[in-house]
Order: C-alpha cells, then structure tokens, then sequence
C-alpha cells in the first residue's frame, strides 16, 4: 500500500545543504590535487581522502576526467572577477596549475581532447577581445592586425610561459603580472618599457 500524495513535495533543506557542503569538498579536493601533483598522480581514492568522504562519494558525483572538467570549469571567486587585461592576467595567475594538470590529461585520455580544444579556442577568444578593443582604441601597432595580436598573445601568453617564471626563475606573483601586462603593452601598442 503506498502512502497518499497530499500535493506537498519533498523538502530537505539540511541535506540539500550537506550534499551541496559535500560536493563542494570534493571539488575543491580535486582541484587541489589536480594542481599540485597533475592528472596522472591524483587518484580518485587520494581526492576522496583529501576532502574527507568515501571513494563512493566521489564516483557518485564523476569519474577522474569529468571531475578535471568539473575542476576546470569552477566559477572564479566574486573576488577575482575583473574585466580587460587584468582577467586574462589574473586568472593565467590563478588557474596556470590547473591548465598545465587540463593539457597533461588531455594527452593521456582520449575523452578530454576535445574538451582541451575548446578550451584553447575560448583562451584564444579572451585574447582576440583583448586585441580587438586595441584596435577599436586606435592603441594597435601599426602593420598589427587583429589575428596577428591574437595569434601573437594566443602563443605567449600560456600556463607555460607562467610556470617558467614561477617555478624556475622564482618570479613572485606581482613581477609576473607586471611582465604579462608589459608583454600585453609591448604586442599591442610597440611601447612596452621595460621596468626592472
């Protein structure tokens, strides 16, 4: 016998919150780990330990590619949302572990190449804004075109690039930003002076 529906749906406020708190564990878990020890040494057991649930609760949420996805895609804090060059510096500054851990995976499974592609398209549309509103400012070089700035930025302006100066030339955060938007200057306008 099945109990009668009196109209009312099902509300569990508290273990929508838990689930949500749980979610949100293992997302910050992953994209921790992720970012520092790369794709191939995160396991899934190491991200549920990280976040303090069971392995089950990971695999309920995604496998090891959707949860890099996942990772990947993880809204920006309201905090480091910015507009203009200073996104595309801050966030390379931010998100340049997660990026190299995204390519790394991206050549290890089949299944996130494609989502490694897009990713690289819509790194290159941020850029091509960039040039864009140079052009439109009447601030690009001349002889500069728009796809030129962009393919130009597109190649220098990598995670790579980021962890070389960070982690071999032991650049600190701030000279980084100064270069990147020097480089920015430099590119679009032909008038980066060098500041050392």
């Amino acid at each position: 016998m099945t109990a009668p529906n009196n109209g009312r749906s099902y509300h569990a406020p508290r273990r929508v919150a838990a689930a949500t708190a749980t979610r949100e564990a293992i997302m910050a878990a992953a994209e921790r780990l992720f970012a520092r020890r790369g794709y191939a040494a995160t396991t899934m057991a190491a991200i549920a330990e990280e976040a303090g649930v069971t392995p089950k609760s990971v695999y309920a949420l995604a496998d090891k590619p959707g949860l890099l996805l996942l990772a990947v895609d993880r809204p920006e804090p309201a905090s480091a949302s910015a507009s203009g060059p200073e996104d595309v510096i801050g966030g390379l500054l931010r998100r340049y572990p997660m990026q190299r851990a995204f390519e790394e995976a991206a050549a290890a499974e089949p299944a996130l190449r494609e989502a490694w592609r897009r990713h690289e398209r819509r790194r290159r549309a941020e850029l091509k804004r960039l040039a864009r509103a140079a052009a439109d400012a009447g601030r690009l070089r001349p002889g500069l075109t728009v796809g030129r700035a962009t393919d130009t930025l597109w190649a220098l302006i990598t995670w790579h690039t980021v962890a070389l100066l960070v982690e071999q030339r032991g650049w600190g955060r701030a000279k980084v930003a100064e270069w990147l938007d020097q480089l920015l200057e430099t590119v679009l306008t032909g008038d980066g002076r060098p500041r050392d």
